[in-house]
């Protein structure tokens, strides 16, 4: 028969006190009862406090206390020898962990997602290239995203990566070796009017951005992101158009 070193009633409402001062809401936790031990020292039923939306738990043992997650490891046990201001006192720590880690943003999830959006949109792009036979300019827009993916990532070569994709589907496309914005004077159906005057103005923006560079003008990450995300635009359009040309 397992002995009972459960809390007692009072005890779990000076926790919830705890719970109130330092943790989440206390409708994102509940108790259980657990048996702990084995059998060359005897088992014990056991409160376990959980927090639900995580899975955390401050075990209340019969001896000591196990918390997850601790301040030095993922799982910490501590000796209590039966003192309550103790475990109070490292319940109270625990919660206070738990309310961190709650609200700290999974900044590696954000990654991941920025990852995979951008990499879909390229891909796309990459795709019709490919078709294209535009296989530079391809590998130029996954150059300009692994730039973009560093940490900290390479602003500047992000912009002159995807500016060289574009330059070099406009060449093909138009058959001419001159520059991006020499090919935007010289074929005024490169892209619809009047379209073609505001990629203008975004290459020249790019252009200065990427590799004219000023004293003390640094593109910003959101600048980065648009001109790279413009050009994959441009580049798929071209592509397709060099695709219909070829069929």
């Amino acid at each position: 028969m397992p002995t009972d070193a459960t809390l007692t009633k009072i005890q779990k409402n000076r926790i919830l006190r705890l719970v109130d001062e330092y943790g989440p809401p206390p409708a994102e936790f509940f108790w259980s009862e657990e048996l702990q031990g084995h059998p060359a020292s005897g088992y014990y039923r056991v409160s376990v406090l959980w927090h639900r939306p995580t899975e955390y738990s401050c075990i209340f043992g019969a001896h000591d206390i196990t918390i997850s997650p601790g301040w030095e490891k993922k799982v910490q046990y501590f000796r209590h020898e039966s003192n309550f201001e103790r475990m109070e006192n490292l319940c109270g720590k625990w919660l206070i962990l738990v309310k961190l880690e709650t609200e700290a943003p999974d900044l590696w999830a954000a990654l991941r997602l920025e990852a995979t959006e951008r990499l879909n949109q390229t891909e796309l792009a990459n795709a019709a290239l490919e078709q294209a036979n535009s296989r530079t300019a391809a590998r130029e827009l996954r150059e300009a995203n692994v730039d973009l993916s560093r940490r900290p990532p390479d602003l500047t070569g992000a912009i002159q990566h995807s500016l060289a994709a574009l330059e070099c589907v406009a060449r093909e496309h138009c058959d001419d070796s001159s520059t991006f914005g020499k090919l935007l004077e010289r074929y005024s159906d490169l892209f619809p009017k009047p379209l073609d005057k505001g990629i203008e103005k975004i290459w020249g923006f790019a252009s200065e951005m990427g590799r004219h560079l000023r004293e003390g003008r640094i593109p910003s990450h959101e600048e980065a992101e648009l001109l790279v995300g413009l050009a994959t635009v441009c580049c798929t359009y071209l592509a397709r158009k060099i695709e219909a040309g070829a069929t």
